[in-house]
């Protein structure tokens, strides 16, 4: 039977007891940890933004620590940036000092409008390493865009178990090339991509597990041009799917990303 046990990092900030949340909680042998912020020990944030940052990554840590895990063991990765644009040098700064080599992790960011007072959040997916076996790898094949030369892997499978945790996906083929500028062009582009992840992992539309649809200044209609690509991927299948309207993505020009995660034989 399935485990289900919350973690709490030592001096564990007042966040959780304030507004009634667990740090992490362990499932067997995956993690899946609460959006990290850069809160002092009495909840408020930190006034600066990089020190912001890399205390929301040292909260992460002691997070992962109380699992018995490490950045190592991180499978999948969402940021959530109040603006983007502006904050983004600063992130990379510090996720290269954090994940400074490859294999690298999949990552997917997010600009939101609104963060409890915080301008920057991280919420990660870890495996818990039971055995020396246990671990994660990474993927970039060469049939999607190029990922790693951005300092991330489209593709982290967690082993033995057996999850691929996907990347966002966005407007990018493999050969480059201009991004469509309309919605419709964007997704279908984006699907393309999910598309070849699942015949690199030698997995079926029926094997997805979960899909989360990001969408700028979203609205019905604009979810309706998002999906329609996507129906057309999983036709009968039928993955759980978490549709979200936000202010902005990795770039101005991006309109739609698409995380995914699959079942691997």
């Amino acid at each position: 039977m399935a485990q289900r046990d919350a973690v709490f990092p030592a001096n564990r900030h007042a966040l959780y007891e304030q507004h009634g949340y667990s740090a992490a909680v362990r499932s067997d042998d995956l993690l899946f940890v609460s959006g990290q912020v850069g809160s002092r020990a009495d909840g408020s944030p930190e006034p600066d933004f990089e020190a912001q940052v890399r205390l929301a990554f040292a909260n992460l840590e002691a997070t992962l620590a109380a699992a018995g895990c490490t950045l190592d063991d991180v499978v999948d990765v969402t940021s959530f940036h109040t603006d983007p644009d502006k904050q983004m040098g600063a992130v990379m700064a510090v996720k290269k000092e954090k994940f400074p080599q490859s294999p690298l992790p999949n990552w997917t960011a997010i600009g939101v409008n609104w963060l409890a007072g915080f301008d920057f959040e991280i919420k990660v997916t870890a495996r818990i390493p039971p055995r020396p076996s246990a671990s994660v790898t990474r993927r970039n094949p060469p049939t999607m865009w190029d990922m790693a030369s951005l300092g991330y892997s489209h593709i982290s499978v967690a082993e033995p178990g057996r999850l691929a945790f996907l990347s966002g996906q966005i407007a990018t083929a493999p050969n480059g090339g201009a991004i469509p500028e309309d919605l419709a062009g964007q997704s279908k582009l984006a699907t393309a991509s999910l598309a070849a992840a699942l015949v690199e992992l030698e997995a079926t539309a029926q094997d997805i597990v979960m899909l989360r649809v990001y969408v700028v200044n979203a609205t019905t209609e604009a979810f309706g041009q998002a999906l329609t690509p996507l129906r057309e991927l999983f036709r009968d299948a039928m993955p759980s799917i978490t549709t979200i309207g936000v202010q902005a993505l990795y770039r101005p020009e991006i309109k739609v990303e698409i995380e995914m995660v699959v079942r691997v034989a």
